[in-house]
């Protein structure tokens, strides 16, 4: 007790885990995310219109109708995050914010731009992160112990403020869904967090260039994703070490009896509703290559709380701040 006392004192945490799993539906309080740029009073809550795609570099993709593009979406922006009602009163980095907003990323436009139906995808970079979830002393004290770390084999390094970026991206719930690729018998699984609907008839989501799993849905083209029951969090996060195997027979995986109704891919223990997608178009950026899908069916099975997860640090700030979180420590 005394040194969990301690290390509260010191590094601001007493969560053990870096990336915390929750039940979406049983998430109460979510942090709401605005967007705003430098050269208007204009913004716009995006809370449900952009994707978190990439974490090295940070890519977020914002969504728009096509026909009437939005004024906001600028060259750079800036994604304050909040609890309260969003108010002009202060500035960041040039741009008119919310000085009560608890996070913020700064991000630069890219050159891509996708048009998937009557929607527009517009990607963006970070630049700058910045975040009140822990006090300056308990940040300072992390970063010298980030520093003097041993890097986890097949962990990607996030250097200097790059990680304090994708900390406040997971400072709102994440869905982890869990993609199937199969060849006949021959079948992956494996979860990605990096994903998410552009309108009703097309998905987006990113793989690691050079991962198995990523080789796997260029070669097949056809896939399913499906959202998962929150209580299934622990045979989902195990499932991550497939993103660098081969196909498997459907005997080595906990997969129901049933397959997808088009394309007949396995369905993984949990499935709440799922999506068979079709692989049209491509690019690279960072260590991320980002698809593009189409939606060619829906389907669903069962309403339960999705799992999802949110990060440490967020989580913390939840804590410390009075505010209940239902949490599935592995």
């Amino acid at each position: 007790m005394m040194r969990s006392l301690i290390k509260k004192m010191i590094t601001g945490l007493s969560i053990p885990q870096e990336y915390i799993c929750i039940g979406l539906e049983d998430f109460s309080i979510p942090l709401t995310i605005t967007c705003s740029n430098s050269e208007s009073q204009e913004y716009k809550d995006v809370t449900n219109t952009h994707l978190f795609l990439g974490y090295k570099p940070l890519i977020i993709a914002l969504i728009a109708e096509a026909s009437h593009p939005e004024l906001h979406l600028t060259s750079t922006i800036c994604l304050s995050f909040h609890n309260q009602k969003f108010k002009i009163n202060s500035t960041w980095n040039n741009f008119l914010m919310d000085k009560q907003s608890i996070a913020r990323l700064e991000l630069r436009k890219l050159s891509y731009e996708w048009i998937l139906g009557d929607k527009k995808v517009l990607f963006y970079e970070g630049v700058k992160g910045e975040h009140q979830f822990l006090n300056r002393f308990n940040k300072f004290i992390n970063r010298q112990r980030e520093k003097l770390s041993k890097p986890i084999p097949g962990n990607v390094s996030l250097p200097g403020n790059l990680i304090d970026q994708v900390r406040i991206a997971y400072a709102t719930p994440r869905i982890i869904s869990v993609i199937s690729v199969g060849n006949g018998e021959m079948i992956n699984l494996f979860p990605t967090d990096l994903h998410g609907p552009v309108g009703e008839g097309f998905y987006v989501s990113s793989l690691r260039i050079g991962g198995k799993a990523n080789e796997q849905v260029e070669q097949l083209k056809s896939i399913v994703i499906a959202e998962i029951e929150a209580m299934n969090y622990k045979e989902v996060y195990a499932l991550g070490k497939n993103h660098m195997k081969n196909l498997s027979s459907r005997s080595s995986f906990n997969i129901l009896k049933e397959t997808s109704e088009l394309f007949h891919i396995s369905l993984p223990q949990g499935v709440l509703r799922y999506r068979e997608l079709k692989l049209i178009k491509s690019f690279d950026y960072g260590i991320h290559r980002i698809h593009a899908f189409e939606v060619v069916n829906k389907q669903f099975f069962k309403d339960h709380s999705t799992l999802a997860h949110i990060h440490q640090y967020y989580a913390q700030w939840r804590n410390d701040n009075g505010l209940q979180t239902q949490m599935l420590l592995r």
